[in-house]
């Protein structure tokens, strides 16, 4: 089935001088090899980072966040806490819609209220109570308890506002069509196979530079990096860390390395290991400098923290408990377990070498005893066994979608969160995680509660083992320029240029 809103040749051509040259920006065209395809299109219910990726190009907020984690103006031009629990926006005027609707305050009031009571949304805006529409321009959010994390929270994807014609018009088909404000517009979507987009010639902003846009999924890594190659592709995710000297020595192609904030770890499922001694003992076997160094090839660092990306929480120290295999055996000696046989749910290539790293965790596990069984499922599918806690060990990666670690860490271990993947329970952890929402956004005293949290999780309960922190890692053709990306994982277009 093929969804459209209303397909893609890549010229190429050489001027008078034999150079190449810089084609039109009316004209230009990217094609993006992915990891995967997209799960959904409609906000709040998207799943992967793959889906905000996709529609960061249609959709957009009241606010975003600016290269170096400020939240900025968007769809809103200013905006003022006028209560512990009320915010007030000031709309931007002049703004419609792909299908032609204007924006309005209206709008804003559908599209909020619907994802605090919607998917993974809820979990980022569910202290919404209201939003109230004074005038066609002002919104008031009105929230259920104070929360300091408010404002960072309307940044992420799910936040996106949607034309509310759409929504009554398309019903649950909006997860096939993206209708918002955004520099570009949805065209097609062919699952499997390439989503479309196109340039927005009435956005409000400065335009688009690119006429049209489309992500191709190629799950495979040395097939997406054939694709590149051959030119069948401009630009692909996760190309194979081993490529990475060929890729930086040729003339065809270079890297694009940047910050990323996401970090990777091993989870367990309490209700399945329960065994406090036992998930220590585990988490001393693995040696995550040798997995960064052997099998990321220095794609990525060593983790420090559970969740948290060092950067954004200055001054914290350290977290975890190091590679000790013999501790590791003498704990399992202590606890009294023998012949330990655990299952590993892990996606196909969601994050850079899934398999491969999983391949020598098992190996690593192997020595101190404990078998390993991988079982590797489709991301969509790999994401449901997690929420449905059909795991003893997991494979995830939690990324930093609104640039507030407190959120970050709440949505992984507080009891009542959707995301709780580990079924983890712990009044004092809940205790820690709400008082964060009392306290100011990047606070020394904020940064001290993450840190108690973080060693709480990592070093008594062993949650989580941390395994590494991961890059934005992209490969592109020398003729393609100005592709960046940021810490929350969208690939910032607004600046390419595309030789013919």
């Amino acid at each position: 089935m093929v969804f459209t809103a209303s397909v893609l040749l890549v010229g190429c051509g050489i001027s008078s001088n034999g150079e190449p040259t810089v084609q039109d920006s009316e004209n230009a065209e990217l094609t993006i090899g992915m990891v995967s395809d997209a799960q959904s299109l409609d906000p709040p219910n998207f799943v992967l980072a793959g889906d905000f990726v996709r529609t960061s190009l249609v959709y957009e907020g009241l606010v975003s966040l600016s290269s170096d984690g400020e939240v900025q103006p968007a769809l809103a031009t200013s905006w003022e806490q006028v209560s512990d629990t009320e915010w007030e926006f000031q709309l931007r005027e002049g703004v419609t819609f792909h299908d032609g609707t204007p924006f309005n305050s209206e709008a804003v009031r559908i599209s909020l209220e619907r994802a605090a009571e919607q998917g993974q949304a809820s979990t980022f805006l569910g202290m919404i109570e209201k939003v109230e529409t004074p005038d066609e321009y002002t919104a008031r959010i009105v929230l259920s308890e104070p929360n300091s994390s408010i404002l960072n929270n309307l940044t992420v994807p799910v936040a996106g506002i949607i034309s509310p014609r759409a929504l009554e018009t398309k019903g649950e088909d909006i997860q096939f069509e993206a209708v918002g404000t955004g520099p570009y517009t949805f065209v097609e979507w062919e699952p499997n196979t390439s989503m479309v987009f196109e340039r927005n010639e009435d956005y409000w902003g400065a335009p688009a530079a690119l006429k049209r846009v489309t992500f191709v999924p190629i799950p495979e890594a040395g097939t997406r990096y054939s694709a590149l190659q051959s030119g069948e592709v401009d630009v692909i995710e996760n190309p194979p860390p081993s490529e990475l000297a060929s890729i930086e020595a040729s003339e065809e192609l270079y890297s694009i390395i940047e910050p990323k904030a996401r970090s990777v770890f091993l989870g367990f499922n309490l209700e399945e290991i329960p065994d406090v001694e036992v998930r220590r003992a585990i988490a001393y076997a693995i040696d995550s400098e040798a997995i960064v160094e052997n099998v990321l090839e220095g794609v990525g660092r060593p983790a420090t923290t559970s969740l948290t990306p060092p950067e954004y929480v200055s001054g914290n120290d350290p977290v975890g408990l190091g590679h000790d295999p013999d501790k590791a055996r003498r704990l399992l000696e202590e606890a009294g377990v023998e012949d330990l046989e655990l299952e590993l749910v892990l996606p196909t290539e969601r994050y850079l070498k899934d398999q491969e790293i999983a391949e020598v965790i098992q190996d690593q596990l192997a020595e101190i005893g404990v078998t390993v069984r991988l079982n590797v499922q489709e991301p969509g599918t790999w994401f449901q066994s997690l929420l449905d806690h059909e795991t003893q060990l997991y494979w995830l990666g939690w990324g930093l979608s609104s640039g507030d670690p407190a959120e970050m860490l709440r949505r992984v271990f507080h009891s009542e969160e959707l995301n709780n993947m580990s079924q983890y329970d712990n009044e004092e952890v809940d205790e820690l995680l709400d008082r964060l929402r009392e306290l100011e956004v990047g606070s020394a005293q904020r940064n001290q509660v993450i840190q108690q949290i973080e060693q709480i999780v990592v070093e008594d309960d062993v949650v989580v083992v941390p395994v590494y922190q991961m890059s934005n890692f992209y490969a592109a053709r020398s003729g393609v320029q100005g592709v960046h990306t940021t810490p929350t994982e969208l690939i910032d277009l607004s600046e390419v240029t595309v030789a013919e």
